[in-house]
C-alpha cells in the first residue's frame, strides 16, 4: 500500500513483551477476522487519488512529503515523473483518463466530500487495466502537510471500506472493481487450538554457530524466552535456509518471525476460498490495518518498488 496507509505485520502492532503476550495478540486477530469478511489483498499497486481544489480535477498523491504530492499528479504532468513506457505512467494514465470521462465522478466526489476536504481520498489499486477500490481514507497532519490530527501518529485514518460503500464507488464508476473478500470456514478457537498445537510440535533445521546442522525446537523455547539482539527478517530468512549460522541471542525475533509465518499460513489455509496468499484484517477498537503474508516480501534498494518472494521456511 501507500505511504498514505499504515499496514502492519501482526508483530508490528504492539512492542512485544514476551512470546505469550504475542500469541495472544495472534489469538485476537483470528478472534476479529471470524467476526467479518476479510479483504483479500488486491494485486498492483496502490494508487491514492484525491480532489484538488487549485487545479479542479482528481489527482494522484502518493502521500509523500515532496512537491509531486503535494501539487497532485495528473494527465498533465505526469510524463514530469514517469517514463511512457512504464507500467505506473500506463496505469495513471488509464485510471484517471477513466475517471474525467465519467459522468458520475464530480457527483461521487461531492458525495464523500473529497471536493471539500482534500485530506480525504479513495485507496485504489491498478493491475494492468484493474482498477479496485479499496476504501475512503482521511489523510493526517504531519510537519510538512496538512490533515486530521492523529493521538496514535497515524498517517491516515480509514473512514469506509463496507460492502454498501465500495458497491457504491463502483455503481458510480463503473471500471472500478470490488475487492475480494472471504471469511474463516472454521471457529476460530479450534483454529488457534490447532495452531498451537502445530507449535508443540514444531522444529527447523538451522546451521549452529560450530557450522553444525541442528534441529531447532520451537516448543523449548516458547515461556523461557526474552528479548536479547534484534534480528532482521532479511536473516532470519538467512538462516532458514541456512545461508547464515544461527545466533541464539537473536531467538527472541526469530521465534516471532517462525511464529507469524506458520499462524498466517493456518489463517489463509481456513478460509473458504483457495489459494489466498495475502489478507488485510481491520481492528476496529485500535484503527490497526494488519496484513496476513503467506512469505515475507524483501525490497529490492536497487529496483524501486521490485519485490522478491524468498523461499518459504521448512518446517516439519
Amino acid at each position: 500500500m501507500s505511504k498514505l496507509i499504515d499496514v502492519k505485520h501482526p508483530f508490528e502492532i504492539k512492542k512485544i513483551k514476551d512470546i505469550n503476550e504475542y500469541l495472544f495478540i495472534l489469538k485476537n486477530i483470528l478472534r476479529i477476522a471470524a467476526q467479518k469478511k476479510i479483504l483479500v489483498k488486491p494485486k498492483g499497486f496502490s494508487l491514492p487519488i484525491r480532489w484538488s481544489k487549485n487545479l479542479n480535477k482528481v489527482v494522484v498523491d502518493f502521500g509523500s512529503n515532496k512537491q509531486r504530492d503535494i501539487s497532485g499528479i495528473h494527465l498533465d504532468n505526469l510524463s514530469f515523473y514517469y517514463d511512457e513506457s512504464s507500467d505506473v505512467f500506463n496505469s495513471i494514465k488509464h485510471v484517471l483518463t477513466h475517471i474525467e470521462n465519467c459522468n458520475n465522478s464530480d457527483m461521487l466526489f461531492e458525495k464523500y466530500k473529497l471536493k471539500k476536504n482534500e485530506n480525504r481520498f479513495f485507496e485504489l489499486f491498478a493491475f494492468n487495466e484493474d482498477c479496485v477500490i479499496a476504501g475512503l481514507y482521511m489523510r493526517c497532519q504531519n510537519s510538512v502537510r496538512k490533515g486530521i490530527y492523529s493521538s496514535k501518529g497515524k498517517k491516515s485514518i480509514l473512514l469506509n471500506n463496507s460492502e454498501d460503500f465500495l458497491l457504491d464507488v463502483k455503481n458510480s464508476i463503473e471500471f472500478f472493481k470490488v475487492p475480494e473478500t472471504v471469511k474463516i470456514k472454521s471457529n476460530y478457537k479450534k483454529l488457534y487450538l490447532d495452531f498451537l498445537n502445530k507449535v508443540e510440535n514444531e522444529f527447523v533445521y538451522i546451521v549452529n554457530k560450530n557450522n553444525i546442522n541442528q534441529e531447532l525446537y520451537l516448543n523449548n523455547y516458547i515461556h523461557n524466552t526474552t528479548e536479547k539482539n534484534n534480528l532482521k527478517i532479511t536473516d532470519y530468512l538467512k538462516v532458514i535456509n541456512k545461508e547464515i549460522s544461527f545466533d541464539e541471542n537473536t531467538m527472541f525475533w526469530f521465534l516471532i518471525y517462525h511464529l507469524t509465518l506458520m499462524f498466517n499460513n493456518i489463517l489463509l489455509e481456513s478460509l473458504n476460498v483457495k489459494n489466498i496468499d495475502n489478507i488485510i484484517v481491520y481492528d476496529n477498537i485500535s484503527e490497526e490495518i494488519i496484513k496476513i503474508v503467506k512469505n515475507f516480501k524483501i525490497n529490492n534498494i536497487l529496483k524501486e518498488e521490485k519485490l522478491y518472494s524468498p523461499i518459504m521456511p521448512v518446517s516439519f
